[in-house]
């Protein structure tokens, strides 16, 4: 099936979840923050929260900066 991440399309497997998808992107989860159609996922959730079709992926990096 097909997502989309920050604006990018990204096929994935069918009943993947948020876990998944950061697995797949090699993204590390520490200092990240995800939202689906502009909600955010709290990090507890990223388990068993599964990807539909379609769904708009925002993987936000925190910075650090003054």
């Amino acid at each position: 099936m097909t997502i989309n991440v920050n604006n990018q399309p990204q096929s994935i497997s069918e009943n993947s979840s948020v876990e998944h998808l950061l697995e797949q992107l090699n993204v590390v989860a520490n200092g990240i923050a995800v939202a689906i159609n502009n909600e955010i996922v709290s990090r507890e959730t990223w388990k068993k929260t599964f990807l539909q079709q379609e769904d708009q992926v925002t993987i936000i990096q925190a910075t650090q900066g003054g």
